[in-house]
């Protein structure tokens, strides 16, 4: 007979509702064992071990419900509450996310504060709320002027805000402080494509993305920069180069495909506009 085994998710789903709810497991009635289970309830730390081995295994909803259980325990950790608002974000609660975040800052040295707001800004881009960000990571910039990261988060919040002058200044501020941030100058030159100077941001991604190849970049940041590449293929209307680059950045043939119509309807909206600003002039 074939003996069906829990899956991992029920399995921590089981052990979240038996030390939380101070419940003894009918398999032991020794008094030591008890013990044990009841002081790892109140156990901050041992809750976000759980959660961590959670969150590698790819658990984001048991993660969130450990974190969580660490940060009632201790409110306003810093150290507590970027994980859980990290496994918050994973599973799209956006906004509990970014309470969480709030929740800590009072509490937060100068460089957690650094750590929030780089998990902060983007939570609160995604929420359409990118001038919220912008005010969020000024004030941290102030404070660590020579933050490259932080650099580059504000550069990102100004494009979704539509000040893409203040985008283009703050990659080159993080470049100025960092000359080998990948980051920025990747998005240094998707701001120039999307600008109207696509052929410039050509050269300068596939000149990046050797110089990345030759650092030992990671898988993620190469997949970064194809990504980029392929929408500015799109936007020179090189839809085979842009399927060739969106093979490098996809994870599956699926997105392959959703990619693809959207670097099609990318080049088509370029045509519009340029048709429009032609018969404006």
């Amino acid at each position: 007979m074939r003996v069906s085994f829990p899956s991992r998710a029920s399995f921590f789903a089981f052990t979240l509702a038996v030390p939380l709810a101070g419940c003894v497991s009918n398999a032991s009635h020794n008094a030591q064992d008890v013990a044990r289970e009841q002081q790892a309830a109140r156990n901050p730390d041992s809750m976000m071990k759980v959660g961590d081995s959670a969150r590698a295994h790819g658990e984001w909803s048991t993660a969130a419900a450990f974190y969580g259980r660490a940060v009632a325990l201790r409110p306003g950790q810093p150290n507590y509450v970027g994980p859980y608002a990290e496994a918050l974000m994973h599973q799209g609660r956006t906004n509990e996310a970014i309470e969480a975040i709030h929740g800590a800052e009072a509490n937060a040295t100068s460089a957690e504060r650094v750590r929030l707001a780089l998990l902060l800004a983007p939570l609160l881009n995604t929420a359409q709320r990118s001038q919220e960000a912008i005010g969020v990571l000024l004030p941290v910039i102030q404070q660590n002027p020579n933050s490259a990261p932080l650099r580059v988060a504000l550069g990102i919040s100004y494009e979704i805000s539509g000040d893409a002058q203040g985008a283009r200044q703050s990659y080159c501020d993080a470049l100025r402080i960092d000359p080998a941030n990948i980051a920025a100058a990747n998005d240094l030159a998707l701001s120039e494509a999307l600008g109207g100077q696509p052929q410039q941001a050509r050269t300068e991604l596939l000149a990046l993305r050797t110089q990345a190849v030759e650092r030992g970049a990671s898988a993620a940041s190469l997949s970064t920069i194809d990504g980029n590449l392929a929408i500015v293929y799109a936007l020179e209307g090189k839809l085979s180069d842009a399927r060739q680059s969106a093979r490098s950045a996809a994870l599956s043939s699926e997105q392959i495909q959703q990619n693809m119509r959207f670097y099609t309807l990318l080049h088509a909206a370029q045509g519009v506009d340029a048709a429009s600003s032609a018969a404006g002039n």
